[in-house]
Parts: structure tokens; sequence; C-alpha cells
């Protein structure tokens, strides 16, 4: 019987579910927001609160603890300098599950696993792209007229419409009566 035991295996082996859970926690720790299935998610979200708690007590022996499971010296950095700092305040609740359906190919259920508190620059250039789409719009506008403008006036200079007639695709059944006929007449 399973009583008392926590962990999910996955039906990976211990050292295979431990490089998963690094690379996963690698990657999240650097992207801070990142996409799996719904189990991996889950047992990312255990590890991840254990190293960022660890991140915040910014001593040696819990950077050692953090590196030992890491292994990646730019993340590990951005641990314990940014990610570290923005939770001082809090305890606990560092990451959030969102579920998104199913996989298409298998089923298999997915879900975003993210950081709960993004960094300022983030939240601006999330602003600032509103922005840009709102005033994008007006900018459309301007290039649409513009071009209604140009093929108002047909009569300017350099227009390369008038100077290449056409040309019109003739139909086969005539193709071929061009071909008796030139050959009808050598």
């Amino acid at each position: 019987m399973r009583h008392q035991n926590r962990v999910k295996k996955m039906n990976r082996s211990k050292s295979h579910r431990r490089a998963l859970l690094m690379n996963l926690a690698n990657a999240l720790f650097d992207h801070e927001s990142i996409k799996t299935t719904n189990p991996k998610a889950m047992e990312l979200r255990r590890v991840a609160d254990k190293l960022i708690t660890l991140a915040k007590k910014k001593d040696l022996h819990s950077l050692r603890l953090v590196f030992a499971f890491l292994r990646d010296k730019k993340v590990v950095r951005k641990l314990f300098s940014d990610i570290g700092d923005r939770y001082a305040a809090i305890n606990g609740g560092y990451t959030r599950v969102v579920k998104i359906g199913l996989r298409k190919g298998d089923a298999a259920p997915m879900a975003i696993i993210e950081l709960t508190q993004k960094k300022e620059s983030e939240k601006e250039k999330e602003k600032g792209k509103t922005k840009e789409k709102k005033e994008a719009k007006p900018a459309k506008e301007k290039k649409e007229k513009a071009a209604a403008k140009k093929k108002a006036a047909p009569g300017e200079a350099g227009s390369s419409e008038e100077a290449k007639p056409k040309r019109v695709r003739k139909p086969k059944a005539a193709k071929a009566e061009e071909k008796t006929e030139t050959t009808e007449t050598v």
C-alpha cells in the first residue's frame, strides 16, 4: 500500500524524475512561465516553491543547495538576485498553475505554471503593447488612405498599370486550332 507516500513517480526512475524536475525548474525560473502537462506542473510547483524559499534566505548554504539541484549558474544567479527579492515579503504561494485543457495529439491534460509576481519591466511591456495596438490602428488607416489616393489618380506619370497591358490567357482549344493552322500552311 502507498500510505503517506507523497512523491508522484510519473512512471520514471528516481534519476529521471530528478532530471525532469531540474530541467522544468530551470525553464520556469528562466522564462517565468512554461506550458507542460498538469501532473508535471503540480510536482514542479512543490520543487519551485522550496527553491524560492531557499533563495529568500540568501546565505551560502542555501546557494549551494539550490545549485546542487539546478546546476545552472545563470538561473541560480537570477533566482537569488531577482526572484528571491520579489518574494521577500511573501510566505508561500510563489507559483500558479492554470489548467488549459487537453493536448491535441494524446489528450493529455495541459497546464501553464508561472510565477505569481512578474517583474515590473514585464508589466510595463504588456501595457506598452496594448498602447501600441491602439496607436497602430490610426497608422493603418493613414496607409489605406494613401493607397486609395494613388488608385484614384491614374493619370499620373509612372503608373505601371497603364504601361503594360494585361496578358490574357487563351483557352487550350484555341491554342490547338492555331497549331493546326500553322501546320497546314507549311
